[in-house]
C-alpha cells in the first residue's frame, strides 16, 4: 500500500505557520534588543536582557530556516522568507555581540581533578525542608570553601553538622533570604562581615591563607537583591558596584561567589566586570545555567564565580538537581 503524501493544502498551511512563527520571533528579537539598549533609562527594561541567550538561539534557528527556504521555496514564498531574513538579521547581529556565543565553547582548561582552591557556592533556599540532604551534598563535594546563600534560621542547627568537615566558619542565619554562611576547612581562614552598599544584606569576606596547592585568596560570599520593577533593581545595581569596588581595592587574588541575581548579558554585570577588573569563570567552558533547576540547560546563569585578573581558573561546573532548592550549586577551582 502506497504511503499517503501530504496534500498541497497541508504543506501550504505548514509553510504559513512557519512564516508566522518566524515573524513573531523576529519581532520578539527586536523587542529584546530595544529593551536592552534602553536598560539604563529604566530598570524595567533590564529584565529583557536575561532572555538574550534564548532569543539569540531562536533567531539563529529562524535564520537557518530562512536560508534553507530561500533556496527551496517557490517565488512567492521565497519573497516572504526574504522579508523574514531581513527582519531577523539586525537583532541577531546585536545579540551575537551581547551573548558572545563563542565563549560557551569548551576551549579553556576544565579539569575537575586539578589541584587548587576548590570553592562551592549554593543558594540552598531559606525554607529548605531537607537540610540533612544539603549537608550530605556539601560534604560530598570535597570543596575547600563553601558559600551557603539563603541560610535559614530554623535549619542552621542541622547545617552546623558541617563544622566537623569545615571547622572554620562564619554563620549569619536569617528567617528571610538574607542569611548567609562561609565555611572553610583551611586552617587560618579569617572572616569579616560586609554590608554591601549599606542595604542591610550581609556579605562575608573570607581570607584564605596560601597552601601548597594554591595562593592566598580573598573570597566574598554574596547574595544580591533580586530585581524588580524599579527599587529592587537599583539596589542590586548598587550592590554590584560595591562588589566591583571591593575587588579593585585588593592587591591579592580574589573570588566573588554567590547568587548575584543577574545574567552575564545585563549591562550592570558588564560594568561590574570592567570596573572590578574581573573575569567570568564561565568563559570558554560553558553556559552553566543554575536557575531555575527545572529548566536544566534552558535556565539562566545567575549564580556566579568571578575572579580578579591574574587568577588561574582550572575548573568550573554546575551541579545536578539539588534537594529542595530552585538553584543548582556551582563549583570553581582556582590557583
Amino acid at each position: 500500500m502506497r504511503p499517503k503524501v501530504a496534500t498541497p493544502s497541508v504543506l501550504s498551511i505548514l509553510q504559513r505557520g512557519l512564516l508566522l512563527i518566524a515573524a513573531m520571533l523576529a519581532m520578539f528579537g527586536w523587542c529584546v534588543m530595544t529593551s536592552r539598549i534602553m536598560s539604563d533609562m529604566h530598570p524595567i527594561w533590564d529584565l529583557a536582557s536575561h532572555v538574550s541567550w534564548h532569543t539569540w538561539l531562536a533567531l539563529s534557528i529562524v535564520l537557518l530556516a530562512a536560508s534553507i527556504s530561500l533556496r527551496t521555496s517557490d517565488e512567492e514564498k521565497r519573497l516572504r522568507w526574504w522579508h523574514r531574513f531581513i527582519m531577523v538579521v539586525p537583532p541577531w547581529i546585536y545579540l551575537t555581540w551581547v551573548c558572545s556565543p563563542w565563549t560557551v565553547l569548551p576551549f579553556a582548561e576544565n579539569d575537575s581533578n586539578a589541584k587548587g582552591l576548590k570553592i562551592m557556592s549554593w543558594n540552598i533556599w531559606c525554607m529548605n525542608k531537607t537540610p540533612d540532604q544539603v549537608v550530605k551534598l556539601i560534604e560530598g563535594s570535597n570543596a575547600d570553601v563553601v558559600v551557603m546563600v539563603e541560610l535559614g534560621l530554623d535549619q542552621t542547627p542541622v547545617y552546623k553538622q558541617l563544622e566537623r568537615t569545615y571547622p572554620y566558619c562564619h554563620w549569619i542565619p536569617e528567617r528571610s533570604s538574607r542569611g548567609i554562611a562561609v565555611l572553610s576547612r583551611i586552617e587560618g581562614t579569617r572572616f569579616r562581615t560586609i554590608d554591601l552598599a549599606d542595604q542591610d544584606m550581609p556579605a562575608i569576606e573570607a581570607t584564605v591563607p596560601e597552601t601548597i596547592a594554591h595562593s592566598s585568596f580573598h573570597i566574598i560570599g554574596v547574595h544580591t537583591l533580586s530585581p524588580g520593577l524599579r527599587k529592587r533593581t537599583l539596589v542590586r545595581n548598587r550592590q554590584l558596584q560595591a562588589l566591583a569596588e571591593w575587588a579593585s581595592s585588593l592587591k591579592n587574588k580574589a573570588v566573588i561567589m554567590g547568587d548575584l541575581n543577574i545574567t552575564p548579558w545585563s549591562p550592570p554585570f558588564s560594568r561590574m566586570l570592567h570596573q572590578g577588573n574581573l573575569a567570568d569563570s564561565r568563559w570558554y567552558r560553558g553556559n552553566y545555567a543554575s536557575w531555575p533547576t527545572d529548566l536544566g540547560f534552558l535556565g539562566i546563569p545567575i549564580d556566579h564565580a568571578l575572579v580578579t585578573k591574574g587568577t588561574t581558573v582550572v575548573h568550573r561546573s554546575v551541579g545536578p538537581l539539588a534537594p529542595d532548592s530552585d538553584h543548582r550549586p556551582i563549583t570553581v577551582i582556582v590557583k
